[in-house]
Order: C-alpha cells, then sequence, then structure tokens
C-alpha cells in the first residue's frame, strides 16, 4: 500500500509561503469553499467570520471522487425543501 503525504495549501502558512498558489473560493450561504487544483484539496472556511482569526479552515482534505455525487444529494434535498416550504406559502 503506497501512502503520500499532500500538504494542504490552505493554511495560513500555506498562504504566506505560497502565495501564487491557485485557490478557488466559492461562497455557499455562510461557508466558503477553497479548492486548489493543484493538489485536489479543498478547505471550509466561515465565510462572514468578524475576526480574521476565525477565518483559517474550520477543516480542509483531499477531494474525493464520490464528493461530487454527494454534493448534488445535498443541492437537490435542499431544493426539494425550498419548493415544498414556497408550495405551503
Amino acid at each position: 500500500m503506497l501512502l503520500m503525504t499532500v500538504m494542504s495549501k490552505h493554511s495560513l502558512k500555506s498562504k504566506r509561503r505560497h502565495p501564487a498558489a491557485p485557490r478557488e473560493r466559492i461562497e455557499v450561504g455562510h461557508i466558503t469553499f477553497e479548492l486548489c487544483p493543484t493538489n485536489a484539496t479543498f478547505a471550509l472556511i466561515a465565510g462572514n467570520a468578524v475576526q480574521s482569526k476565525d477565518r483559517r479552515p474550520l477543516f480542509s482534505g483531499m477531494i474525493e471522487p464520490e464528493m461530487e455525487k454527494e454534493l448534488r444529494r445535498v443541492a437537490f434535498r435542499m431544493k426539494h425543501i425550498l419548493s415544498s416550504k414556497n408550495s405551503s406559502n
């Protein structure tokens, strides 16, 4: 079994060391997804944090193949909840 160590590109130290590393940010409600295509990692950041110390990643990890399907399932469920809410009003 081969184990790989992939360094996160999302910590404050990493951002200072590698300011030019590609990082994409997508805001979803109060959460910011930060994606790094170079090493296929992501971080979740509290999007509306008032203080900078609270804007660090809540957690980060590798982008796994099944995540796309899982996120689509979450989006579908949210859409269903909102349409049910709107139809009952």
